[in-house]
């Protein structure tokens, strides 16, 4: 499964998120599942059910999971966005990809 989320850039307070704090979360999600992919940064934009708009940048992260390991990185990447100050954090889960071993 191919499990896709966002690590933004600040805070919803506006607070910058320092580079030594993402690459922490990047390194726990590489011990944790073996790797991941992350591009980006790209802006964006929502609405949170309180009318609040969030305007936003934001890295696109994608982590190669078997199926019986989604929940876990659900419950990772709910964590790291509440560490990160995040009101909302988007997650996706796709039936698709895998590794090749080129070996």
């Amino acid at each position: 499964m191919l499990v896709v989320t966002r690590i933004p850039t600040h805070r919803n307070d506006g607070s910058k998120i320092s580079k030594r704090e993402r690459r922490a979360f990047l390194t726990l999600v590489r011990d944790t599942f073996g790797g991941y992919s992350l591009e980006g940064p790209f802006e964006g934009s929502w609405i949170a059910d309180d009318g609040q708009v969030y305007d936003e940048t934001s890295y696109r992260l994608e982590v190669l999971v078997p199926p019986e390991r989604v929940k876990e990185a659900r419950e990772l990447f709910r964590r790291m966005g509440k560490q990160l100050g995040q009101r909302a954090i988007y997650f996706e889960v796709r039936e698709t990809g895998e590794i090749i071993d080129l070996d």
